[in-house]
């Protein structure tokens, strides 16, 4: 329409060409004023758009729609953010928002309070705030699946438990929990058991003592007393077993975590045979004994505590494997370089909701059959303390009547070998 007007204007004074000149500058001009007005609606963020024609009208309408849509999304996430740092300011422990170089991005209010933070931390680096090299080599190492205790950074007094959450790839959560209290708990009941301990470990000296000279001295014909007094003793021996094994785990449970650098390194392969003597002696004769070793793999750890250890498994696997049965000792390394300490039987095994509880003091899959035999009851109690002394863990596979697996399994970086490996001992009658 525009560019007819000016063609009809030019003809009217004989100048058609430059009358369609001056119509489609005219044209572009006004083109030109409705696309400022839009630019000038964008930079300026406006609510309302601007009134303009043709497909500009078209185009501000649509970037209009979306816009509404876009800023809904932003109040909504918004508020969702809002939400959700308020939920994790309520939390009783520190969160601290880690970036893939262990930077601060993000902290709620107790993380002032536990770890001393403060706003101008924001990109730090978490490591040059938390100075303690235990957690240097948690984060930079392994901090996955398992927690840290620390002195506080801020109050020698108290004592914090560090989970590291690796929650997206690049992107870690940080969790810091004040168990001051539980670790004073915790030392008060271990303070107690050991206390009680030591005052009954001198009158069951002093009762079987008397029992001894008196069993001894004691005349013919008086067999119904003797037998009596000798059920006594039987008690009074246990008693002062579980005394000991409770002066132990006492010990234990005061005792750190032992790094792997500043252990000796123990010859295993000839530990498992000297305990396998005391295994026999513990069976009778009623057990068969096999074994397979890789006889140059070798721990870092404490040799007494390690002999303990395996004692106490392969010591259960003898109580609960009926006469006649086969129990089998395997000391090798698996696809991870890991050391694996494996006792397997054929005995009553061990149904799988028991499992998960076989580590707690005093419990017992079988009461009768496990007093009956000697068991105190903390056996598997000092196998996990053990274990947790020397950063390994403890595998059971069990079924009810098929015979049960008992595993430990010790880190890469416990592992020494004395030679480059040979072939495998196979199994053969220990």
């Amino acid at each position: 329409m525009l560019a007819a007007s000016g063609l009809l204007l030019g003809w009217i004074f004989d100048r058609a060409s430059w009358g369609l000149v001056l119509a489609l500058l005219v044209y572009i001009y006004y083109e030109l004023v409705q696309r400022n007005r839009l630019h000038q609606w964008l930079e300026d963020n406006l609510a309302e758009p601007p009134e303009l024609t043709g497909l500009w009208e078209e185009m501000t309408y649509s970037i209009y729609r979306k816009r509404k849509r876009s800023n809904k999304r932003k109040k909504k996430l918004s508020l969702i953010l809002r939400r959700f740092q308020e939920s994790v300011d309520a939390l009783p422990d520190a969160a601290v928002l880690l970036n893939k170089n262990f930077g601060i991005e993000w902290f709620n209010a107790n993380a002032k309070e536990m770890l001393g933070l403060k706003s101008g931390d924001i990109h730090c680096y978490i490591g040059n705030l938390i100075r303690h090299p235990k957690f240097f080599h948690y984060i930079n190492v392994n901090f996955h699946d398992r927690s840290l205790e620390v002195m506080s950074p801020i109050d020698k007094d108290k004592t914090l438990d560090i989970r590291v959450i690796d929650y997206s790839t690049d992107q870690f959560l940080l969790l810091a929990r004040d168990v001051t209290q539980v670790q004073r708990l915790m030392r008060m009941r271990q303070d107690f058991v050991a206390n009680v301990s030591h005052e009954l470990k001198t009158p069951l000296t002093i009762i079987l003592g008397y029992l001894e000279s008196v069993l001894d001295t004691l005349p013919k014909g008086e067999d119904l007393l003797a037998m009596q007094l000798s059920k006594v003793e039987d008690a009074a021996f246990r008693m002062r077993s579980i005394v000991e094994d409770l002066l132990v785990l006492s010990r234990l449970d005061t005792d750190t975590p032992l790094e792997a650098t500043a252990c000796p390194e123990v010859e295993i392969p000839s530990l498992i045979r000297s305990l396998l003597e005391q295994a026999k002696q513990l069976s009778r004769g009623k057990h068969e004994f096999k074994m397979e070793l890789e006889p140059t793999v070798h721990l870092r750890g404490i040799r007494l505590e390690l002999f303990s250890l395996f004692m106490n498994i392969v010591s259960n696997a003898v109580r609960y494997t009926p006469d006649g049965g086969t129990i089998e000792i395997r000391w090798a390394i698996n696809e991870e370089e890991q050391a694996v300490f494996a006792v397997k039987d054929n005995g009553i095994g061990i149904a799988a909701d028991h499992i998960p509880r076989l580590t707690e003091r005093f419990y017992r899959v079988d009461v009768g059959r496990s007093r009956a035999s000697g068991g105190t009851g903390l056996g598997l109690a000092i196998v996990k303390q053990i274990l947790r002394r020397h950063e390994a863990e403890l595998q059971v596979e069990s079924r009810v009547g098929k015979g049960s697996t008992f595993r430990c399994v010790f880190p890469k970086n416990r592992v020494q070998l004395a030679k480059p490996p040979s072939a495998l001992i196979k199994l053969v009658p220990a």
